[in-house]
């Protein structure tokens, strides 16, 4: 039997300290209790609390990821019962449940067993040059901050990734995804809907490892004050009569075979959501086969996607799905 090596990211105390009079949020909170991941709060200095995600690799310093707080007051946090609470992530964004779980705040991490061989870690840096022939296709969408966990990671890291994502490799008539890993500081990129427009440069690119489900690449960029309204299509060299704006007819079609509706972020019980649909953003024709292929975006329950359909027989059927920053 072999011996399982703890480690924790938080120091036990001898004896229960509160931060507040009354309710005493020191615990470990999470949306489930089988989760592998939460917040952990504890009793911190001037009466107030640190209130820390931790995960797989252990958990952020006492006042890293968010700042100390009384929680009860603090506009971020509102408290349901002494056992559930909504917490706010980042300015303007949603309210996450969470249940308290333990009181006892300790976070336990199970050191991994060795490993015979060391696990291939992929490469992520950008390349000079592109091995992959081909037109690249990316869109502009939101900045987003996600937090990576990773084998060998003392401490989470957290990766700001810009609104600059490649999305599939245009190749004569066959569309194909890309992580993008050619792109450049500097390479130009046109509207796909407006290709004779003066083009956009990338101001800056980076990459990370993300290492949410499978480990992957993700490649990204921004493209300065010039930056686009998000959702647009964007392309390496100019494309013209490759795409088109939708008509009335082609909108009133594709919300006739597509009535996906998604509810994005989380609410309270009593609160009804709205509910988001896809918007479409472009139609082509790019198999030559005469079906129209409908470029658009596709709402997930925490991030917004794309996909390209195509019509068939009265259904759509999908060409093209991408999910990025789904990470988050």
């Amino acid at each position: 039997m072999r011996l399982v090596a703890l480690f924790c990211c938080s120091v036990l105390f001898a004896a229960p300290t509160f931060a507040n009079e009354g309710t005493d949020y020191t615990g470990l909170w999470k949306g489930n209790c089988s989760d592998g991941f939460g917040v952990q709060i504890k009793p911190a200095a001037d009466r107030l609390y640190s209130v820390s995600f931790c995960g797989p690799g252990g958990g952020f310093e006492p006042g890293e990821w968010t700042p100390n707080t009384r929680i009860e007051g603090d506009s971020k946090y509102r408290v349901v019962s002494p056992r559930e609470m909504r917490i706010k992530r980042g300015e303007g964004g949603e309210y996450f449940t969470y249940l308290k779980c333990t009181n006892d705040p300790t976070w336990i991490v199970e050191a991994p067993a060795p490993l015979e061989a060391a696990p291939e870690v992929l490469d992520c840096s950008l390349r000079a040059h592109s091995d992959e022939d081909g037109v690249l296709i990316a869109w502009v969408t939101d900045i987003r901050i996600t937090t990576q966990f990773g084998q060998g990671m003392r401490h989470p890291q957290k990766t700001t990734v810009g609104p600059f994502r490649p999305i599939a490799l245009l190749k004569e008539s066959s569309l194909q995804p890309t992580p993008g890993a050619g792109i450049h500081r500097g390479q130009s990129f046109w509207r796909a809907l407006e290709p004779k427009r003066t083009p956009l440069k990338l101001r800056a690119v980076n990459s990370f490892l993300d290492h949410m489900n499978e480990d992957h690449c993700v490649y990204f960029g921004s493209l300065g004050k010039a930056s686009p309204s998000r959702w647009t299509l964007l392309s390496s060299a100019p494309l013209p009569g490759v795409f088109h704006a939708p008509t009335r007819k082609d909108r009133r079609r594709f919300y006739q075979l597509n009535k996906a509706c998604e509810i994005q972020g989380d609410y309270p019980d009593d609160r009804t959501p709205p509910c988001v649909r896809l918007r479409l953003l472009a139609i082509s024709d790019i198999n030559e086969n005469g079906h129209v292929e409908y470029w658009a975006t596709e709402p997930y329950r925490w991030d917004t996607g794309l996909t390209v359909w195509e019509e068939d027989n009265g259904r759509l059927v999908p060409l093209l799905q991408v999910c990025v920053g789904c990470s988050d």
